[in-house]
């Protein structure tokens, strides 16, 4: 059966697979091979740079072409090297019908077959000279997640952050009831709600678009020792440098076999830390949604209960709050098992660098959701200002701190008397301002307090969230440009 958004085991490649498509080119097996075959072809350049072997210009081109043009057909021959041979190539096993079981060996095999009879025959023993499949493999899948996190994680978690200052900017000066404990506080604003999940985003964005991440090549166990062995007059570490930094990487010149992972921890902990602000985006807007402080407009077609005609349920921000969880899920592990090999070498990294992919993409179909539900979502201000008007208790703090101000002893236990568990209205107020013997004054200042104003620098501090945020969006976007 063929793998179709029907018949595919990962939801990312079945259901999701329209959000989650654009990580192909840096998550797939395929994409995958053509790094590897990159990084193979342009260590041998590099070699040539060095005087280790020779090629022509024109034999440049065409090694470099095997990573350039890489077809489907190629990557699949690859494949099938490794999985179960191929005709004419020798895959180092006596029975028939067996690969290399080993997908870096497959690499070398199909660039030799491909290179027979050509003027390249004579130095076909050059591919892979000295390296072990790490030196390949860590370069490979680094430049994978480097490039999936700049070309399309970035990009999305720009589209939400858009969003959410929009959001922002809109609603900064629109009143909102409070909530602690989930209990009425006292009223904030809608935009100053949002920025705050805006400006803690972007601040971890900032963090994210300036990590730099490292990789090395120095052979089996780390030591540069078949490359010393063989040409001890060469600067191998040097060379190890230039061709890592080369890539826009940080040379790592101390690991064992495997370059540690170190900086790859770094930025899934960093992703972890965003998606987890997203979460809480997603949970918040949730509960404003059943609290019907915001409302969601229908859309043309949907339905959201099976059963019940009237109700559109907060379906995106559930979509998003699960993806979350699958994706830190995953980032949890990679951070605790990355670093973590067995003495030089144990392959269990490999296995699990395979996932990175699934934890990119499921974060990405949480974004996007995310931002569905938002763009959906409206505050419902009748329902703020009636909630408002029904808490005037919340004026509680205020009030005691103007007691405060004007030396009343026991301010704190006078309003604690007139409002806890209680409902105050506009008339209790002004009832309590006549009758505190206060200063005419100070009675008008009690007097003239309301919910809806009782908001403090909450539309400037949006205002000034959103300004920073918008700075943040910008470094990003060129940053993925």
């Amino acid at each position: 059966m063929s793998l179709t958004e029907l018949t595919a085991i990962s939801p990312v490649d079945g259901r999701y697979r329209d959000i989650a498509e654009p990580l192909e080119p840096f998550a797939s097996e395929r994409a995958l091979i053509k790094n590897r075959v990159m990084i193979e072809v342009e260590y041998l350049c590099k070699l040539e740079r060095y005087g280790v072997v020779n090629f022509s210009p024109e034999e440049k081109i065409v090694l470099r072409q095997f990573y350039e043009n890489l077809s489907e057909e190629d990557a699949k021959l690859i494949k099938d090297i490794e999985t179960k041979g191929v005709e004419g190539i020798n895959v180092g096993k006596d029975k028939k019908g067996k690969g290399t079981d080993h997908d870096m060996k497959a690499i070398e095999l199909f660039m030799k077959k491909r290179l027979e009879g050509s003027s390249l025959q004579d130095r076909l023993e050059m591919i892979h000279f000295c390296l072990t499949s790490e030196d390949v493999n860590n370069l490979a899948y680094t430049l994978l997640l480097k490039e999936g996190v700049r070309k399309v994680v970035v990009p999305s978690l720009v589209k939400l952050e858009e969003m959410l200052v929009y959001m922002a900017e809109q609603y900064k000066d629109m009143p909102m009831p409070g909530r602690t404990h989930g209990q009425h506080a006292i009223p904030t604003t809608v935009g100053k709600e949002l920025a705050v999940f805006a400006y803690g985003i972007a601040g971890q964005l900032d963090d994210l678009i300036n990590m730099r991440l490292k990789g090395k090549l120095n052979g089996a166990i780390g030591n540069y020792s078949a490359f010393y062995a063989t040409h001890p007059k060469i600067n191998w570490v040097e060379f190890s440098r230039e061709f890592v930094e080369s890539f826009g990487l940080v040379h790592n010149p101390i690991t064992t076999q495997i370059e540690p992972h170190d900086s790859m921890v770094d930025l899934f902990d960093k992703l972890k830390h965003i998606n987890t602000i997203i979460l809480g985006t997603d949970q918040d807007m949730w509960q404003y949604i059943s609290d019907e402080y915001f409302v969601q407009k229908p859309e043309e077609g949907e339905v959201g209960s099976s059963t019940m005609p009237q109700k559109i349920n907060p379906i995106k921000f559930e979509n998003s709050e699960a993806n979350l969880g699958a994706a830190n899920a995953l980032l949890a592990y990679f951070a605790n098992k990355l670093p973590v090999s067995r003495f030089q070498r144990d392959l269990s990294d490999s296995a699990t660098q395979r996932w990175i992919g699934t934890a990119l993409a499921a974060s990405v179909v949480a974004y996007t959701n995310t931002v569905r539900g938002l763009r959906r979502s409206m505050p419902y201000k009748e329902k703020l200002d009636e909630e408002l008007n029904n808490h005037w208790e919340v004026l509680g703090e205020p009030v005691q701190q103007i007691l405060r101000r004007e030396g009343v002893s026991g301010a704190y236990n006078i309003l604690k008397g007139l409002t806890q568990g209680k409902k105050w209205s506009q008339g209790a107020l002004v009832l309590f301002a006549k009758s505190s013997g206060l200063p005419e004054s100070v009675q008008q200042e009690i007097i003239t307090l309301t919910p809806q104003k009782y908001i403090g620098k909450g539309p400037e501090l949006a205002s000034e969230a959103v300004g920073y945020v918008k700075e943040t969006i910008a470094r990003a976007k060129k940053y993925a440009a």
